[in-house]
C-alpha cells in the first residue's frame, strides 16, 4: 500500500520546481526560423556589399571615361584686382568650327556655393584687342595662337578669371543627343539647313537631326551661334529634368558621350570634370541664366556695348548673373524649350 501510495502520491516538490521555472521560459523558436532568419540575414548582408561594390565599380568606371577625355597645354593666367569669390568656377568654353575659326566662345560660370549660375555668351565677330596682335574678331584668336592666347585675351577683355578651358566638337553631338533621349529647342521663324528643314516653334531633335540644326549655313554666322548655345541649354536641361547624371548606369553613358566630344585644359583634374557635369545639370530652369555680351555694328564691323557689358563682367565676378539679366533683359539668349 506504501508503495502504491508513493508512486501516485505527490510528486517530489523538487520536480515541480522545475516544472514552474521551464513555465515561466519563453517558448524556444524552432531550429528551421532560426535558419530562415540567418539566411535572410545573410542575404542582405551580401546586398549590401555588392550594392557598394557596384558604386565603387560605376564611379571607377565614370573616373576611368573621364581620364579619356583629351588634354591640351593651357596657360591661364591670373587676374589682378579683386579676387573671385571662394568656390566660384568659370570656364572659357568654346567650340570647333570652320578650320581657323572657333564657333562658341563662353564663360560658364558656377556661383561660390553651386546653387546658381550663368552662360555667359561673346559673339565670335566681336572685334577686341589682341595681346600682341592688335584688334582682331575674337573668333580667329585661336588661330593666330592657340587656347593659351584666347583665355589671355577673354581675361583681358573681362578682367574675369579663367579657371579652366574646355573646347567642344560638335561632330559627336548626335551621339550624345541620343543617348539622352532627344531635346527640344524653339525657333522663331522656319529654317533650312542642308536640306532639312526645321519649322517655326518647337522642334525636337534627335541624334540625326540635332547635326543639321547645329551646322546651318556658313553664311549664317550668328544663326549658327545661336542654334549652338540654344542646343547646349537644351541638353542641359535636359540632363537636369530627367536626372540623367544620378543613376549610375545612365551617368556613364552620358559622360561617355561627352568624354567623346570634350578637350580641356591639362590641368583639369578628373573629379573637377565629373564635379562640373553635375553642377552642369543644376543649371535648368530659374537656376541657370543664358545672356549674350551687348553688341553693335558699325560698318559691318562688331564692337561691344561696353557701358553695360562692363556691368556684365562685373555680374561674372561678383556671383551677380540672375541680378544684370533682370536689369538688361535684351541681353537675354535665346532659350530652349522647358
Amino acid at each position: 500500500m506504501s508503495e502504491t501510495s508513493g508512486q501516485n502520491g505527490p510528486a517530489d516538490p523538487a520536480h515541480f520546481a522545475d516544472q514552474g521555472s521551464a513555465a515561466n521560459q519563453p517558448p524556444e523558436r524552432p531550429a528551421r526560423s532560426r535558419r530562415k532568419l540567418r539566411i535572410v540575414l545573410i542575404s542582405l548582408a551580401c546586398f549590401v556589399v555588392l550594392l557598394g561594390a557596384g558604386a565603387v565599380g560605376g564611379y571607377l568606371y565614370v573616373n576611368h571615361l573621364a581620364s579619356g577625355i583629351h588634354r591640351t597645354p593651357v596657360t591661364i593666367p591670373k587676374v589682378g584686382g579683386a579676387s573671385p569669390p571662394a568656390g566660384a568656377m568659370t570656364v572659357l568654353l568654346t567650340s570647333v568650327d570652320e578650320p581657323g575659326s572657333t564657333g562658341l566662345i563662353m564663360l560658364l560660370h558656377l556661383d561660390a556655393h553651386d546653387q546658381r549660375g550663368g552662360v555667359v555668351s561673346i559673339v565670335p565677330q566681336t572685334l577686341v584687342q589682341v595681346p600682341g596682335q592688335g584688334v582682331r574678331e575674337i573668333s580667329t584668336v585661336r588661330a593666330l595662337g592657340d587656347a593659351s592666347l584666347l583665355v589671355q585675351t577673354v581675361e583681358q577683355l573681362t578682367h574675369v578669371q579663367i579657371d579652366h578651358y574646355a573646347r567642344i566638337n560638335f561632330t559627336g553631338i548626335g551621339n550624345l543627343i541620343n543617348v539622352i533621349g532627344g531635346v527640344d529647342v524653339t525657333l522663331a521663324k522656319q529654317t533650312v539647313s542642308h536640306g532639312y528643314t526645321f519649322h517655326a516653334g518647337v522642334n525636337h531633335l534627335n541624334g540625326v537631326t540635332a547635326p543639321y540644326y547645329v551646322r546651318s549655313s556658313p553664311a549664317a554666322h550668328v544663326s549658327r551661334e545661336l542654334n549652338q548655345q540654344g542646343l547646349l541649354r537644351a541638353i542641359i536641361d535636359r540632363i537636369s529634368s530627367e536626372h540623367l547624371l544620378t543613376h549610375p548606369v545612365t551617368a556613364v553613358h552620358v559622360v561617355n558621350a561627352m568624354a567623346a566630344m570634350l578637350t580641356v585644359d591639362s590641368n583639369f583634374t578628373n573629379s573637377q570634370v565629373e564635379g562640373l557635369a553635375t553642377k552642369l545639370s543644376r543649371l535648368s530652369g530659374s537656376a541657370g541664366t543664358f545672356v549674350t555680351a551687348p553688341t553693335y555694328t558699325t560698318a559691318g564691323h562688331v564692337y561691344l556695348n561696353s557701358s553695360v557689358s562692363d556691368q556684365l563682367w562685373a555680374a561674372i565676378r561678383t556671383d551677380s548673373i540672375a541680378a544684370f539679366a533682370a536689369k538688361y533683359p535684351a541681353t537675354l539668349t535665346p532659350g530652349a524649350a522647358s
